[in-house]
């Protein structure tokens, strides 16, 4: 009879109206991470954020946007949070909900005694690895309560009423001002349960795997409180190399736009700056990436790579070639066949590099000239050699998107097949370049 009457509860739930749980999507104003407004209304009429006499004015609360709606105090209608992006600042809907899912009793301690003002939110795993939490009172005094649990099945939530799920984590702690009322999971925590009687703000944190859902609770008993804000993050052995734009020409160093991408969590946007200096990208073994870098008067970068290539390599250097006429790029690591003047497969995917990055720059003209290494025996098939590689790889540019009219060719002169021939006869290191790409020509204003 008990059973049935839960799933009665539950069904009538469902049926009652639903009110959209995205953030944000009831007003037409929005809440930033640190809880700025973005309406677009005028500032005229406020005041510095410093006095008459010069001195600073306290750093003003985060302004928090709107209550949640009120049908999230139901796991039913949890709000989906995002990795590693704060939530918030928010205000918890008022009361427990249609649904009392935390019943505490002798068996199960570690709930809360009764739910208040609860919110759920819903967690799903990006990458496998520690779950962390911050959860963060607008007002430090407010104290929040918080238990994490794993999802089960369709019977979830008839589980949770019955307490046949136990949550994985439990934190019922007072307020403690050294963490600033700030609670959650963090390596500062000493145990999974936190009862009352303590000021622990931390729970241990606990492994996770990529797909696995996990619904968070929060409970205020002061309906009154000034709102919070929560963020997620799974937290693993990353590779973290460091990061390099560096200016060809004046060999240096240099700030540029840039976007970097995980590709294995349906392309999540991990780092997004207009002006980033260079640092450290923490990297997911065995993750795959995509990273944009842009510079006015500069090539942009492309570069698809896997977080494995850093295992021996602690250095990322981004080379950021300048758009002016007279610079070269040559490659060597490319293939010929037949009397080497064919192209072979094996060269598609280093020459699709400067086929992207000329498609980016539709302003520039440019030369390609072909290279042979040559004893100089026969100088005439040497030059026409090195021209018909120029004229392949224009071809392959041609066919790949690149406008004909755009590209010149030519192959080595006289005076380069004697200089090359030298270097053969001495034993020098000889210069193994199959073709140079030489800016012929651009609109860019210096």
């Amino acid at each position: 009879m008990k059973q049935k009457l839960i799933i009665f509860v539950v069904m009538l739930a469902l049926l009652m109206p639903v009110v959209n749980a995205t953030f944000g999507q009831t007003k037409k104003t929005t809440t930033t991470q640190t809880g700025k407004k973005t309406s677009g209304k005028s500032t005229k009429g406020k005041t510095s954020s410093k006095g008459k006499k010069g001195k600073k004015k306290s750093k003003k609360e985060p302004i928090v946007e709107m209550d949640l709606p009120y049908n999230s105090n139901d796991c039913l209608f949890a709000i989906d949070i995002q990795p590693d992006v704060v939530f918030g600042p928010v205000k918890s809907p008022q009361g427990g909900g249609r649904i009392m899912e935390i019943q505490r009793d002798a068996k199960n301690p570690h709930l809360f005694e009764v739910e208040h003002n609860t919110v759920w939110y819903r967690f799903v795993v990006p990458y496998s690895g520690k779950l962390y939490l911050d959860i963060t009172p607008v007002d430090p005094k407010d104290d929040y309560d918080f238990m994490v649990y794993k999802y089960t099945n369709q019977y979830f939530t008839n589980s949770l009423i019955s307490n046949k799920i136990k949550p994985i984590v439990a934190n019922l702690s007072l307020p403690d001002s050294a963490a600033k009322g700030c609670v959650g999971i963090s390596e500062k925590g000493k145990a999974k349960y936190i009862d009352k009687t303590v000021t622990d703000p931390y729970c241990l944190p606990f492994d996770v795997k990529l797909g696995e859902v996990y619904y968070i609770v929060l409970d205020q008993p002061n309906y009154a409180a000034k709102g919070h804000s929560i963020k997620a993050r799974i937290h693993v052995e990353s590779i973290k190399p460091k990061v390099i734009i560096y200016d060809t020409k004046e060999k240096k160093s240099v700030p540029a736009e840039i976007l970097l991408i995980e590709k294995n969590t349906d392309n999540r946007v991990l780092i997004k700056d207009d002006a980033y200096k260079g640092g450290y990208f923490s990297l997911v073994p065995n993750f795959n990436y995509a990273l944009y870098v842009k510079k006015d008067g500069y090539f942009s970068v492309y570069r698809d790579f896997n977080a494995n290539l850093f295992r021996q390599d602690s250095v990322l250097r981004i080379n950021m070639n300048r758009i002016e006429k007279g610079v070269k790029f040559q490659i060597s690591q490319i293939y010929f066949e037949e009397a080497g003047t064919v192209l072979m497969k094996e060269s598609d995917s280093i020459l699709m590099i400067y086929v992207q990055k000329f498609m980016n720059h539709p302003e520039v003209s440019f030369n390609i000239k072909g290279y042979v290494t040559t004893y100089g025996f026969d100088v005439d098939a040497d030059m026409e050699t090195s021209l018909e590689r120029a004229k392949s790889v224009k071809e392959f540019f041609v066919k790949n998107g690149i406008e004909e009219s755009r590209i010149t060719v030519s192959g080595m002169s006289k005076a380069d097949i004697k200089k090359t021939s030298n270097e053969m006869i001495k034993k020098d290191e000889v210069k193994t370049v199959k073709i140079e790409i030489t800016i012929t020509g651009t609109q860019i204003i210096k």
